[in-house]
């Protein structure tokens, strides 16, 4: 079972707030990693939607 969409959200948030806060900071490997992180969830996101367009037809 997949997590709900909103909690995917929830989660790309958290990574892009903590990205921009370590970019800062001026800690920018780990402010790359966040970024990669966030951006692999919103993937993620976009593959839930399009597989629930599927599903639906």
């Amino acid at each position: 079972m997949s997590m709900p969409k909103y909690v995917d959200f929830a989660l790309i948030i958290f990574l892009t707030y903590f990205a921009v806060d370590r970019f800062s900071k001026g800690q920018t490997g780990i402010g790359i990693l966040f970024t990669v992180l966030a951006l692999m969830n919103v993937f993620v996101v976009t593959m839930k939607i399009q597989q629930d367009k599927k599903e639906k037809k």
